[in-house]
């Protein structure tokens, strides 16, 4: 299992990707919201650019399984609008294709989901509610159901 990790040619290609000086970094922090450090719990979805895309690591601190999900304009380095191939870089397999969020269920305790997100081009039309930023979405009445 070692020699697969340090070898997983996909995530050498992130760790030699050439977009310098920028590196991965919290975009939700998961058991403290507020960002207090906590060593038992540390952050949990992180993300930044790479030359093919945006990486998104998501770390389940927790002793037991768990449901890791988060809208996709969380991370500064996704642009609303737009709908995102995703490739889960442990596996190698193509996961589909990411509109406005992702979710992953069962990630086991202690356990690392490892994705590259590219451009598929625009959202579908006709989406609802149709805003493309989480935190700015409202309903027609008004109430807010993002953030």
């Amino acid at each position: 299992d070692v020699v697969d990790i340090l070898t997983n040619s996909e995530i050498l290609a992130i760790n030699q990707d050439p977009v310098v000086g920028t590196s991965i970094s919290p975009f939700r922090w998961g058991f403290n919201p507020d960002w207090t450090s906590d060593s038992l719990h540390p952050a949990q979805y992180w993300s930044g650019p790479t030359q093919d895309g945006v990486v998104f690591m998501l770390l389940n601190v927790a002793d037991s399984p768990a449901t890791l999900s988060f809208n996709l304009t969380e991370s500064p380095w996704i642009r609303a609008g737009r709908q995102y191939s995703v490739r889960d870089l442990w596996s190698h397999t193509d996961e589909g294709i990411a509109v406005r969020s992702f979710s992953r269920d069962d990630v086991p305790p202690h356990g690392v989901v490892a994705l590259l997100l590219k451009d598929a081009g625009d959202e579908p039309d006709a989406l609802m509610p149709q805003c493309a930023v989480w935190y700015q979405c409202v309903t027609q009445d008004g109430i807010h159901v993002g953030g």
